[in-house]
């Protein structure tokens, strides 16, 4: 058996400091992956990023906001499509605030929404996602 390659993921729920809500993106319709679900930031790291510094490019692309990054509050094993090793993410999940309300929205995404996280848990479908949702929720209370 030959090793894989691994690709590095971030992702960020992303509170509002005002509102205690949190930021869920619809994906596009266009998308290849996983069209029209609602989710949280995601992306992959490009070669040589640290994993905090491909997170806020990736919350800048998606969401056009600059964020306080707490802490880390999951790591996530995970197949983008088939499983073999070109899809084969590890992935670590941050909590991050922010006082912006105003997003500006890429063309990956279609929609947001700031959401309690109750209401989060009933828009996000996956149960991967919906796991990173209670793991925020523990770490605020």
């Amino acid at each position: 058996m030959s090793n894989g390659r691994f690709l590095v993921a971030t992702g960020a729920i992303i509170e509002n400091s005002k509102t205690g809500k949190i930021l869920l993106l619809k994906r596009s319709e266009k998308k290849d992956y996983s069209p029209g679900i609602w989710e949280y930031i995601t992306g992959r790291l490009r070669q040589f990023e640290e994993p905090q510094e491909g997170l806020r490019r990736e919350i800048m692309e998606e969401a056009g906001i600059d964020v306080e990054i707490i802490k880390p509050i999951s790591i996530y094993h995970f197949f983008r499509g088939e499983q073999v090793a070109e899809n084969e993410l590890v992935g670590i999940m941050y909590w991050c605030k922010t006082d912006s309300e105003e997003i500006k929205v890429s063309e990956e995404h279609s929609d947001f929404r700031w959401v309690t996280p109750g209401e989060a848990l009933e828009m996000v479908k996956k149960p991967s996602m919906q796991e990173d949702i209670k793991a925020f929720i523990r770490e605020r209370d």
